[in-house]
């Protein structure tokens, strides 16, 4: 009986997994979603204020290379995975919520 909990709970948490990276690749990338707003807004404030425009791509970079350098999660003992695999987990819940409550994705 305890290993047919522990696979139910392991599948539970897979879909809820799946329904997070799902979820976040649709709303990320269809059309009008979070990453064409998110240029759109950039791409104004190329014309509003380029200083801040600048500064803001320049700390994108600069993050990118720190996380690349510090190669986050390669270390045993990171917590790091674990945090990213919550979070969807958690992103899952909120859109099988949406889903129940809501009717909509």
């Amino acid at each position: 009986m305890s290993a047919l909990i522990t696979i139910l709970i392991a599948t539970v948490a897979g879909v809820l997994v799946f329904l997070g990276i799902g979820g976040t690749a649709y709303h990320m990338f269809r059309d009008g979603g979070l990453l064409a707003q998110g240029v759109d807004k950039l791409w104004e404030a190329h014309y509003q204020a380029p200083v801040i425009t600048v500064l803001t791509t320049v700390l994108i970079i600069y993050v990118a290379r720190a996380i690349y350098i510090a190669k986050i999660g390669s270390k045993r003992d990171s917590i790091v995975p674990d945090l990213v695999l919550y979070a969807f987990i958690g992103i899952g819940i909120y859109f099988v919520g949406r889903l129940m409550f809501l009717g909509q994705i």
